[in-house]
């Protein structure tokens, strides 16, 4: 693996350390690698470009014929696999995982949005490229 160095002020380098004792990384080096995974993964999800893997978790109102999510199944080839659970009597959570070009992954969750009793939608994005 290639070194790389770096020049930290004392304020961040005090605050990485202490992330590294608190999260027990083996090393800074461990903690500055999955921090800049991260700043990837960001920093290509914004670019239209990209591809990417999402996990979709979404909570939506059960009994309600217009959350049917999984006839977006069909719509969007991206989608993998997705799992269903009913949390209450009330509500329902459906997982997606998806992967594809950017722009589609983000049409689906626009979708998902617009779907009349979705109640929340949390996502974890990943570029391909890792």
């Amino acid at each position: 693996m290639p070194i790389v160095s770096l020049s930290l002020d004392e304020g961040i380098l005090k605050s990485l350390d202490e992330v590294v004792q608190r999260r027990k990384y083996r090393s800074r080096s461990e903690a500055a690698r999955e921090a800049l995974r991260e700043f990837i993964d960001v920093t290509e999800w914004g670019r239209d470009g990209g591809q990417a893997s999402v996990i979709l978790a979404v909570i939506y109102e059960k009994g309600n014929h217009k959350a049917d999510l999984a006839m977006l199944q069909h719509r969007f080839d991206e989608i993998r696999t997705m799992l269903h659970t009913h949390l209450n009597e009330v509500d329902c959570l459906q997982i997606f995982v998806a992967e594809g070009p950017t722009p589609r992954l983000k049409e689906l969750i626009s979708q998902i949005r617009r779907v009349k009793g979705v109640k929340q939608i949390k996502f974890i994005q990943t570029a391909s490229t890792l």
